[in-house]
């Protein structure tokens, strides 16, 4: 899913649960920031220095970035059923994995549900993430793996739902997944019922019947969304959403632009331009040491730093939650 869904839908939601707007709009944002945050940071602070790891990589996906950041944010596994096998097959072939996504799994309601119970916003985020790309991840894995591959001959690499470029992710999009029994995955069906399922862990936090107006709501949301449909961008699809809840849009740099002083610019010779452009791209895929960064002095306070502490403790139930499904012990 995209920001369409993990921000402007995300908030939609949050406020007919009864969340506050500013209060709804941290989860919102907490839960889009996820594909935003690519590298490693070394943040230099009054109180020391705060690590703060990558959620998002688009560019390598060696065992540590699939272990790290795709399994525990993206692509969390539905494991093994109670009798120990994977799944029953949704595929053409018949093959089976504990790491295949699918919605709704239970490890990824663990997840969801121990953030409600912390009434962390920025953990409920990152667990509305994880858990709403359930959805738009099925039948996809963590790995770059044949499994993913789209065309069984095809040598393009296969982490993910790369081979399907971004049609998994987009609210209004159809598409063909050819490795299923049933190929056609119409995107509004599949967000529906994720948006259903947040509304509804989201209302039980707030102590709110759902039931009394989940179809509103629901269709509500539907309109918002069609009222997009042909615009070129999602920040022009998202226009309804801004308009209807008065919703700051959505800005990566605003939270990391409150809490880190901006960086330094060095001029660099002409010559040495590639090797810059070479170092920044390492830095962005996380294969070079994290980039050092000096925090302002309301670090401790702000939202990223609040942020950069409920993603440490996401990835760390994440990564025992998925060993639990995937090895489950007799």
């Amino acid at each position: 899913m995209n920001v369409e869904f993990h921000y402007y839908s995300t908030a939609f939601l949050a406020v007919k649960a009864g969340f506050s707007l500013p209060d709804a709009t941290t989860v919102a944002y907490a839960s889009q920031y996820v594909d935003h945050h690519h590298r490693s940071y070394k943040i230099m602070t009054r109180r020391g220095t705060v690590s703060s790891g990558p959620t998002q990589n688009y560019s390598f996906w060696d065992p540590s970035t699939v272990n790290d950041v795709l399994a525990p944010f993206h692509f969390f596994p539905a494991g093994l059923d109670a009798s120990g096998m994977p799944r029953p097959s949704v595929r053409n072939d018949g093959a089976r994995s504990a790491w295949e996504v699918r919605p709704d799994a239970p490890g990824a309601k663990k997840l969801l549900v121990d953030a409600l119970r912390s009434a962390n916003l920025c953990r409920i985020g990152l667990a509305l993430h994880t858990y709403s790309d359930t959805w738009a991840h099925q039948n996809f894995t963590a790995r770059n793996e044949p499994w993913n591959r789209l065309e069984a001959g095809s040598r393009l690499p296969s982490p993910g739902h790369a081979q399907a470029g971004s049609a998994p992710d987009l609210w209004l999009t159809t598409w063909t997944d050819p490795r299923l029994l049933d190929p056609e995955v119409v995107n509004l069906l599949r967000f529906s019922a994720a948006a259903r399922k947040v509304y509804r862990y989201l209302c039980t936090f707030k102590g709110k019947d759902f039931r009394a107006d989940e179809e509103e709501v629901a269709e509500e949301l539907k309109e918002l969304v069609e009222a997009g449909r042909g615009r070129d961008n999602a920040d022009e699809r998202s226009l309804e959403f801004i308009l209807n809840l008065n919703l700051e849009p959505y800005d990566r740099n605003l939270w990391t632009g409150q809490a880190l002083e901006p960086k330094e610019e060095t001029p660099w010779p002409t010559v040495d331009h590639l090797k810059k452009v070479g170092e920044d791209l390492l830095h962005q895929v996380g294969l070079v040491n994290p980039e050092q960064v000096r925090a302002k002095a309301n670090f401790d306070d702000s939202l990223f730093a609040a942020w950069v502490r409920a993603a440490d403790e996401h990835r760390a139930l994440a990564k025992r939650l998925i060993q639990e499904v995937i090895s489950p012990k007799s």
